[in-house]
């Protein structure tokens, strides 16, 4: 029995082995393939940890974004991402990244091939080379150092512990979920219910309980849960409440609906091959039916949620075709599975065609237009570095830099933990600490004034206030910073106005003493 069960890990290791060490070199290709990041977010990401690392896992303070809800409630929404990133700490500037990229990258094509091999899909290595090339988008996201990734992987893996798994691993994969992304934490309750839905059996009824607990467990093994549960409140329904009143919030273009360019230009290999195989399925329904309970709960719930994510992705947040693309591709390889293994072998044959030709054109299509989206808009090592330096070498521990843009923490966050900033993360998290404070950030940040601004989302001339006063008095701020071409017509007030002091200028950022 024991040597049955050494034998049988042996066989796991040496199937998940090769495919996970081609996925680290494809990985590796490709985030070392520019310089750039392909995401702001990472920065951030790196830094937290090192905090946690310096300070231990037990802090909870974080005072560098001021102005924020998330120096108010004193906690952390990404937890467990940040404490799985500690190792990652311990390398050299922007390598840490790249490599914390690569290791996540891997991680998440290891389980979406290790899902399908369980459930006895053909071609799984093919089938999560496909996730990977998928879309430009999905190719980009994947390299990126952000918990979704992790949260991706544990979709796919909780899906298939529901159909076919133990109750301690689905605890053991829910505490992980709301562990590494509270905010997050409605997806995987939303597999469950979608999964209980078709299945209609006490089991799973049992299963949804275990989901439950180890979604709480894993908002419990925080500091401050209180805290992280009223930000995950925040990002998720405020914003959403907010966003449904049409309150012109600036927000990431991730938290806009996906637009019909977009959809057609990147996602239509996709979009061909989810819907070819859900005719390949109609049409297998009309002279078969699934026997296997588990295969068609598996089918079904693929389909129903990259039904749903995709919806999500066309009317609410872009963000969500993500997960419509890793339902969706599942749902397609389980098609393939049932088709290949019947006596319809026209539409294997057709199913085959579509797949190798989309295939082949994702292999060459995704991987261009990443390059060229990692040139053009991706963000350059060393963004912030200069004048972050600089601070660090020259301000005050603690004393406020007036970053313009919220997008533009990360960067200088990383690379000085010296000075405190306004905000950063998503700006509803500054709307939340303070509407008034919000907006006038917000009419600088968006270039709309200068020399004045307005604590209110409608301003009369009586409610313009002078903005090197509010600078002073209601931020507190020392020092702003900014990109002189995304801000210039605050460019333009900061260097012909007395009250400012330029301090170090480089060629794309610019940076100014506040005078008191």
């Amino acid at each position: 029995m024991v040597e049955h069960k050494i034998m049988s890990y042996r066989n796991f290791l040496g199937s998940i082995l090769t495919p996970l060490a081609i996925f680290s070199i494809l990985a590796v290709v490709f985030q070392f393939s520019s310089p750039n990041i392909p995401d702001p977010d990472s920065f951030y990401h790196l830094r937290h940890a090192e905090i946690y690392k310096e300070q231990g896992i037990f802090t909870t303070d974080f005072p560098w974004v001021q102005y924020s809800a998330i120096s108010q409630l004193k906690s952390d929404l990404w937890y467990g991402f940040h404490i799985l990133l500690i190792p990652f700490t311990y390398l050299n500037p922007i390598i840490d990244i790249k490599i914390a990229g690569v290791f996540l990258t891997s991680l998440a094509l290891a389980i979406f091939y290790f899902v399908l091999k369980r459930h006895q899909t053909p071609l799984p290595f093919l089938w999560a080379i496909f996730l990977f090339v998928s879309a430009p988008n999905t190719l980009n996201r994947l390299l990126m150092v952000r918990p979704h990734i992790l949260t991706l992987a544990l979709s796919l893996l909780l899906l298939s512990l529901l159909i076919k798994g133990k109750n301690r691993q689905i605890v053991l994969i829910s505490f992980l979920f709301s562990w590494v992304h509270l905010s997050l934490s409605w997806v995987p309750i939303l597999i469950g219910i979608v999964v209980l839905t078709i299945s209609r059996t006490k089991s799973d009824i049992i299963k949804l309980s275990y989901l439950f607990g180890g979604i709480l467990m894993g908002w419990l093994a925080r500091p401050n849960p209180i805290g992280a549960i009223k930000l995950a409140y925040i990002q998720v329904i405020q914003l959403m409440l907010e966003k449904q009143k049409n309150i012109p919030l600036l927000f990431g273009r991730e938290l806009l609906p996906l637009s019909p360019q977009t959809l057609f230009e990147n996602f239509t290999p996709l979009m061909i091959v989810w819907i070819s195989a859900i005719a390949m399925l109609i049409a297998y329904l009309l002279k078969n039916k699934l026997s296997n309970q588990k295969i068609k709960t598996l089918i079904w719930s693929s389909l129903i949620l990259s039904a749903i994510f995709f919806l999500m992705a066309l009317f609410i947040a872009r963000r969500s075709y993500d997960f419509w693309g890793l339902f969706a591709i599942l749902f397609a390889a389980l098609v393939f599975s049932i088709i290949k293994n019947s006596n319809h072998n026209t539409a294997k044959n057709i199913f085959i065609v579509i797949f190798i030709i989309t295939l082949g054109f994702l292999m060459f299509y995704s991987p261009i237009k990443n390059a060229r989206g990692l040139k053009q808009s991706a963000v350059a090592p060393d963004l912030y570095k200069e004048i972050s330096l600089w601070l660090k070498n020259n301000s005050q521990p603690g004393d406020i830099v007036f970053n313009v843009r919220w997008s533009d923490f990360p960067m200088l966050f990383y690379w000085n933990k010296n000075n405190y900033y306004i905000g950063g993360m998503d700006p509803i998290f500054q709307y939340a600490y303070n509407p008034a404070l919000y907006w006038k950030f917000h009419y600088l940040s968006n270039d709309d004034v200068t020399k004045k601004t307005c604590p209110a989302i409608e301003c009369t001339i009586s409610m313009l206030e002078d903005t090197h006063t509010v600078l002073v008095n209601d931020f507190k701020a020392k020092y702003i910073v900014l990109e002189k071409q995304r801000n210039p017509l605050v460019y333009y007030y900061l260097e012909n106005d007395p009250g400012y002091e330029k301090k170090l200028d480089t060629k794309r950022e610019v940076l100014y003493l506040i005078k008191p």
